[in-house]
């Protein structure tokens, strides 16, 4: 099963200007509950993190109808509980944006992942250890859409494949053996002869910058 439906279904922010204190785990042992407050700005908003005795604020926020979301889950597989708080960016749901918040052991407090949290539309499956994010809709009437797959090697977040499509072309890539996607797959759509192939774009398109313009615009 995969996290995300569990918490947009059940982890819904129901406080506001106050503390939302959460201490139970969907996966992994919590050692230190997170408190999480919440601000609302007209249609957007925001949250804090409470790290040290200090109130961090939080870079992903949730704009149009939608609110913020957390709970604590087991992020990396290490068996710690951390926080993740997601959120949509825009009314028409296509992106949805992600802080994670790993648990550092030796230091006893929850520290802010980019690699993670870069990645729009998150998702992670518990069952094969799974991250997969992208976006389901990114123009060419609905035709143009990404799929990255992850996975965590000696504790080092890697790509190990991408579909994606655009106006004209579906492409896949997978990882060699340096962990460098490699174009597989490169087929012209709609052209009458899907197997097709016209390999001359070695290069992946860096899709998060793509999400993070398009986010951007939004808020």
């Amino acid at each position: 099963m995969k996290l995300i439906a569990l918490l947009l279904s059940l982890f819904s922010t129901t406080v506001y200007g106050g503390t939302l204190h959460i201490e139970k785990a969907v996966t992994g042992k919590v050692w230190q509950a997170a408190d999480i407050r919440y601000a609302n700005h007209d249609e957007k908003q925001t949250y804090q993190l409470n790290i040290g005795k200090q109130w961090i604020n939080g870079r992903c926020s949730s704009s149009g109808t939608g609110n913020l979301h957390a709970l604590l889950v087991d992020m990396n597989f290490d068996g710690h509980a951390d926080l993740w708080v997601t959120g949509y960016t825009d009314s028409q749901e296509r992106i949805r944006c992600s802080d994670v918040w790993l648990w550092d052991a030796p230091a006893k407090q929850y520290r802010f992942n980019k690699l993670l949290s870069a990645i729009p539309n998150l998702d992670i499956s518990m069952a094969d250890q799974g991250i997969q994010g992208g976006i389901r809709n990114c123009g060419c009437a609905a035709q143009c859409f990404y799929e990255d797959s992850y996975k965590w090697q000696a504790n080092k977040l890697i790509t190990i494949a991408r579909r994606e499509q655009d106006c004209e072309r579906y492409r896949e890539y997978r990882a060699n053996e340096k962990n460098d996607l490699i174009i597989v797959k490169d087929e012209i759509i709609d052209s009458g002869n899907l197997g097709q192939q016209t390999i001359d774009n070695v290069k992946a398109y860096d899709w998060q910058r793509h999400a993070h313009i398009m986010r951007k615009s939004w808020e």
